[in-house]
């Protein structure tokens, strides 16, 4: 289905299960990893505990396997799909309320201003642009900001004077604002691997891209996935999980190519691509070594057989055994434990791993959206983060584990009256 059709088609309630490859089309789908039926993670119950959205669905990876297959791609895929104007009716994350959000956003707008000498009136796209603060840190004057996303957050980067279609990307959705120009820059920042036609996205981007443009696109990576055991990657919004190989396959089909990447910690391990017109811009050798690499190393893990994923499962069952009996451990010895960020990956790990409100009572968050409000599935409330330290908590189960450093320098205080951190990955360990 052609994505700019999902964007207007009437909405259909039905859970699809996928039988075929997102990529390659093939029927050789092997299972990876189930965590079970779960509540869609960035659904909050409201204050009386009820959710608009009661239905579990199942979170389930399958991998397109080229042993049985010789022509399949090796995509790990989510094997369900939910309706995106379920997963997308009401969208709690924003980019700006992090600052390690921010100064990730900021590190890849440099990065394009150094990969591509920007001139006023350039547009400069970004898809999934959620609340404006990736198209705020340009430093260039006199850019042409587009942003285009489908949530409600999105609204928030129009309030900031930004040009915003509220819609799903499409080539359509961007040419009904600017017919005849092209993007010089491209950005979609956690957002590809939401897709359930990558094709259809690259050829959009494709038509919209100027020729000498690129763009720039950062998600979780799959290597990284496995190796830190980041379960918590796992929800229904992420249909796919990447490797550089899949993608070089993808993007050559529509006359694209990797000119560079980068590996970064964001969310638990990510990689960041740039992406351009095959022949058009000429990588520097430095570039083109870090792409040669990770080719390499991809193959060395052995990602084309059952290996790495059996490891993957047999990790993460011991991490929610281990979190378990700490929890209850914890409770016996009559300790507090709140938990700290209710994230969507949060959400994953608390279904996963059966933590009830009996275990964490609480999770501090500092967005105030969230107050008084619930987790889906586990109801656990959600309560201020001064509300939190309050009541002298003995750890924090820290749900967002990969922003470690800034809650950190954020709980001095807290460390200092000897808390700790109970951080789940890569395996539970405590911290302070």
């Amino acid at each position: 289905m052609p994505i700019e059709q999902m964007a207007i088609q009437a909405f259909r309630p039905v859970l699809i299960t996928r039988n075929t490859c997102r990529i390659c089309g093939s029927h050789s789908l092997t299972p990876v990893v189930s965590l079970g039926d779960q509540f869609i993670g960035g659904v909050l119950a409201s204050e009386d505990g009820s959710a608009l959205i009661k239905r579990k669905v199942p979170l389930d990876l399958v991998r397109c396997d080229p042993s049985q297959d010789e022509n399949a791609c090796g995509l790990v895929q989510m094997r369900h799909s939910v309706p995106p104007k379920v997963l997308y009716h009401r969208y709690y994350y924003e980019s700006g309320i992090n600052q390690s959000m921010i100064d990730n956003l900021t590190g890849i707008t440099q990065l394009v201003e150094e990969t591509v000498k920007l001139k006023a009136k350039d547009i400069v796209l970004d898809i999934g642009c959620n609340d404006g603060t990736l198209l705020s840190s340009y430093q260039t004057q006199g850019l042409r900001h587009i942003g285009i996303d489908p949530s409600d957050v999105a609204l928030k980067a129009r309030a900031k004077g930004f040009e915003v279609v509220n819609d799903f990307f499409s080539a359509r959705a961007f040419k009904s604002i600017h017919a005849t120009e092209k993007a010089r820059v491209v950005t979609s920042i956690s957002m590809f691997y939401d897709l359930e036609n990558p094709h259809a996205f690259v050829q959009d981007i494709a038509d919209v891209l100027a020729t000498d443009g690129i763009w720039i696109l950062e998600q979780s990576y799959l290597p990284a996935m496995l190796d830190i055991n980041s379960f918590d990657t796992i929800c229904h919004e992420h249909l796919e999980y990447y490797s550089l190989a899949v993608l070089e396959r993808l993007f050559g089909d529509h006359g694209l190519e990797v000119i560079d990447v980068h590996l970064n910690d964001v969310n638990g391990g990510s990689f960041r691509l740039v992406v351009a017109n095959a022949g058009q811009v000429k990588p520097s050798a430095e570039a083109a070594a870090r792409v040669q690499e990770l080719r390499i190393r991809e193959f060395e893990m052995a990602l084309d057989s059952d290996a790495p994923y059996a490891v993957f499962r047999n990790n993460i069952e011991r991490i929610r055994t281990d979190l378990g009996a700490f929890l209850r451990k914890a409770k016996a010895e009559g300790k507090l434990v709140h938990g700290y960020g209710a994230s969507t990956k949060g959400s994953t790990t608390l279904q996963y791993c059966n933590v009830t409100p009996d275990l964490v009572p609480a999770i501090a968050d500092r967005n105030p959206v969230k107050w008084g409000k619930y987790t889906i599935g586990t109801q656990i409330k959600i309560i201020s983060e001064e509300e939190s330290r309050a009541a002298k908590p003995d750890y924090y189960l820290v749900l967002p584990w990969h922003f470690m450093p800034e809650f950190l320098t954020r709980e001095t205080e807290f460390l200092a009256r000897g808390g700790k951190f109970v951080v789940p990955m890569p395996q539970v360990h405590l911290v302070g």
